[in-house]
């Protein structure tokens, strides 16, 4: 299999993760080496030693012959905005599944997701394009979740929950058995959702309610 040059977009905290767990893919046999990062910020990776160059910041960068793409941008409208701008230039994302994390049957990830370490995804779920799922989370059964959502650390995703596009769930969210999460809302950390939360709202609690409305 022929080796590509992965491109990781974004060098700031999570761009770091992300070099991370890509590499210990590598070693467990993923075809890629690492080029380097997009980041507008040229002085980001000042005092960190990950071997890696800034190659340009994202507007300036045009796709290369065998190049992949990750996207670490954990705000959803930002990592929609990137990841679309680059696409249309022609790039290519592919998909990070650690080592680590526990895919069971007939699970299906979209382009550009990341799979973290120590999760679990158990059957029957779909993940749409440029998901995050978060270290130590894990989706039950016949899950559904949107393009561009963000699934952060130790959340617990329960059986026939649905998640829309652009979905934020902080830190060790709950969402319970069939409940809805719509569109580009954000779920505070440690919150538990019951029945539904609406689009575009910000929401907080357990049980969650709302707290705010988003643009």
């Amino acid at each position: 299999m022929a080796t590509s040059s992965l491109v990781i977009v974004n060098a700031g905290n999570f761009g770091r993760e992300v070099h991370v767990w890509a590499r210990q893919a590598i070693q467990a046999g993923a075809p890629w080496r690492i080029k380097g990062f997009l980041d507008s910020r040229s002085d980001i990776l000042d005092g960190f030693d990950y071997g890696s160059p800034i190659l340009a910041a994202p507007e300036d960068y045009h796709p290369e012959p065998g190049d992949v793409f990750l996207c670490a941008v954990g705000e959803p409208q930002a990592k929609r905005r990137y990841t679309d701008m680059l696409e249309e230039r022609g790039a290519e994302f592919t998909s990070l599944i650690h080592p680590t994390a526990l895919v069971g049957h007939n699970v299906r990830i979209g382009q550009g997701a990341i799979i973290c370490p120590m999760t679990q995804l158990s059957c029957d779920i779909e993940l749409g394009r440029h998901v995050v799922f978060g270290t130590l989370s894990s989706g039950a059964h016949d899950v559904r979740i949107g393009n561009y959502s963000q699934i952060s650390g130790g959340c617990q995703i329960n059986g026939h929950a649905m998640l829309g596009e652009g979905v934020f769930l902080g830190a060790s969210a709950t969402v319970l058995p069939r409940a809805r999460v719509e569109d580009w809302s954000y779920v505070g950390a440690g919150s538990v959702v019951l029945k539904r939360v609406k689009t575009r709202t910000k929401v907080f609690g357990n049980p969650a309610v709302q707290i705010g409305v988003l643009d």
